[in-house]
């Protein structure tokens, strides 16, 4: 939702503007230049997710290496994979580890997990017309299969429901028979939403009569539980590309959902700091032996030079330089 606010002011890599009384737009959102007076090793898990993990394919270490040059000296801390995932040590550090939402989220979940299982578990005993059957098909499912899914058009988002086991396919069989079709899908609908659950058959643009799911859609779990913002900043590009395709063929109100989303995961992050999406020219004076630092490629790296408001990232063998910067929300047209 727009915002009325009395002064607003937006930095750019190149220059500043004041605006007077303005509305801010909650999905015209970046990360613009600004030497931040403080930066934590929680804001470089986050500088690390959003530039370290670019694309569909990305490395995933399993050895973080991060460090914060300030007035006060050098910081530098050290995770990795083994140590960070027992008793989910560190959560943020943990997921920049692995590609298993699930794994990393689990504990967080479970109550609504639990809840979600007892609702699929009700639908399956009262379904019960004679002849039929329904079974619970697929309910967790792996990153990487939700990204095939989504790649080859067999599903509208890059993170789904069924990455936290909040998300069911269902089907109804007659005589040992899988029935695509049927009339008694929305039969199934009627009895989920009636246990609290959300029915796939009332998406927009994208019906899927055979699923339900615990929440209506991914803004309103971040909403519940917005550490998961974590987990969607990762495919945000993807998320704004689609809204923006759909709303220049004036078809915005199919991706509605999607701007929820957009919007939810922005209000996260509003006035955190971050490294600026493009990348800048190596900063001078840095030496052979400083970039010597970085040469594990099975390591992740983090380098802030607060001083001169800069930030490295490097995962594999890429590593690129990035100006320091806050998030600020846009002004409305």
């Amino acid at each position: 939702m727009p915002v009325k606010i009395c002064l607003f002011l937006i930095l750019s890599c190149c220059g500043f503007a004041v605006y007077g009384i303005q509305e801010i737009d909650s999905l015209r959102f970046n990360c613009v230049k600004n030497r931040a007076n403080a930066v934590n090793f929680d804001d470089l898990q986050w500088m690390f997710r959003e530039r370290g993990q670019l694309g569909n394919q990305v490395e995933i270490p399993k050895h973080l290496n991060f460090s914060i040059q300030d007035p006060s000296g050098l910081r530098s801390q050290n995770y990795s994979f083994e140590e960070d995932s027992v008793g989910n040590k560190n959560l943020l550090a943990y997921s920049n580890m692995t590609n298993d939402p699930l794994l990393v989220w689990g504990n967080t979940l479970s109550g609504e997990i639990e809840r979600f299982r007892l609702l699929k578990d009700s639908l399956v005993k009262i379904f019960n017309p004679r002849g039929f059957r329904l079974k619970l098909l697929q309910s967790e499912r792996g990153l990487a299969k939700q990204m095939d899914f989504f790649n080859r058009g067999r599903s509208m988002t890059a993170l789904s429901l069924h990455n936290f086991n909040l998300a069911v396919d269902l089907g109804i069989y007659r005589r040992g028979r899988y029935l695509r079709r049927s009339n008694w899908y929305t039969h199934v609908g009627s009895l989920a939403k009636n246990l609290g659950a959300f029915w796939g058959g009332d998406f927009v643009g994208f019906p899927d009569v055979g699923h339900i799911q615990a929440f209506p859609n991914g803004a309103a779990l971040v909403r519940k539980f917005p550490e998961l913002t974590f987990e969607y900043i990762r495919f945000k590009e993807i998320y704004e590309q689609n809204y923006r395709i759909a709303f220049d063929r004036e078809q915005g109100y199919l991706v509605d959902d999607t701007r929820q989303l957009i919007s939810e995961l922005n209000k996260n992050r509003v006035h955190k700091v971050c490294a600026c999406s493009v990348a800048i020219p190596i900063p001078t004076g840095l030496s052979d032996e400083w970039f010597g630092q970085f040469k594990n490629a099975s390591t992740g790296y983090v380098y802030v030079q607060q001083n001169e408001g800069w930030v490295y990232v490097k995962n594999g063998d890429s590593g690129y330089f990035y100006s320091l910067g806050v998030y600020a929300f846009g002004a409305k047209n």
